[in-house]
């Protein structure tokens, strides 16, 4: 009866041990567990101190998962606060009398209300002005729309007005810019070492471009060419310029690509001149 009663004991103990190593082997069936020789207490305690260490290590492992989430989830916000951006280029600061110089009495302009006027000073014959066209170009493709740009022919002298004459010719005989005749003089002049000094070289010069004598005639003695010249010599005595390149902005300032410090200073200065007459 001794017997029989351990016996009903030991049953529980063996579906308790069954139960925990079936448990731990799908829990950790990597580990090592106890085997079918091992004493029921034993096998017990092993199975227990196992699954112990294996809930421990799912535990830790747990852990380093969520701080390894929450690194993450800090990083992204981290980006995300602080936005990849390169510095800004520091606009120079110009002093008026230093950079650019405010015209008196101002010069009337030509624009509609709500325009600025940007003209630039230049001469035919000047390596500097033909040197900075291409500038002048890139600057008239990208400005705002409120600025209304020409370029204006000095007359300082009379070599610089014969020169005048040439270039409000080409503007008149090709209004649209279609046909580049003012560009082709620049070039002809400055690359091709043309000398249109006088009224034969220019009309010649003229014809080989595809002007014909009557074109060049009527346009010499249309009232709009003697208008434009005249306007020409009113902005330049009135600018109290002395050389070229030189910019009047609005009709109230004068500057240069000397006294602005550089070319690329020169139209950060135009800019900063024309957005604060826009106001």
């Amino acid at each position: 009866m001794k017997q029989q009663g351990s016996t009903k004991t030991l049953l529980p103990r063996l579906s308790t041990s069954l139960v925990a190593i079936s448990f731990f082997i799908l829990v950790a069936c990597n580990d090592t567990t106890a085997t079918a020789e091992q004493a029921p207490k034993e096998a017990k305690e092993t199975i227990e101190k196992t699954v112990k260490t294996a809930e421990t290590k799912i535990v830790a492992t747990k852990t380093n998962d969520d701080k390894k989430e929450q690194n993450i989830v800090l990083a992204d916000a981290s980006s995300a606060t602080q936005p990849n951006t390169k510095p800004a280029t520091p606009v120079p600061t110009f002093i008026e009398g230093t950079h650019y110089f405010e015209i008196f009495p101002q010069i009337n302009t030509d624009v509609v209300k709500g325009k600025v006027e940007v003209v630039e000073l230049m001469w035919l014959g000047c390596p500097h002005c033909y040197h900075l066209e291409e500038d002048v170009e890139k600057y008239v493709k990208n400005k705002p729309d409120y600025v209304d740009f020409k370029q204006v022919p000095a007359m300082l002298n009379p070599v610089w007005s014969k020169d005048a004459e040439t270039f409000y010719l080409a503007k008149l005989l090709d209004p649209t810019g279609e046909k580049k005749l003012m560009n082709k003089v620049f070039h002809a002049i400055h690359e091709q070492g043309r000398r249109l000094k006088n009224e034969d070289s220019v009309k010649r010069y003229f014809s080989q471009l595809g002007v014909t004598a009557s074109q060049y005639n009527n346009t010499k003695q249309s009232m709009a060419y003697k208008t434009i010249l005249n306007r020409a010599r009113q902005i330049g005595a009135g600018s109290q310029i002395s050389s070229v390149p030189s910019f009047i902005i609005n009709g109230k300032y004068r500057t240069s690509p000397y006294t602005a410090g550089s070319e690329e200073r020169l139209f950060q200065l135009i800019n900063m001149l024309t957005e604060k007459e826009k106001k």
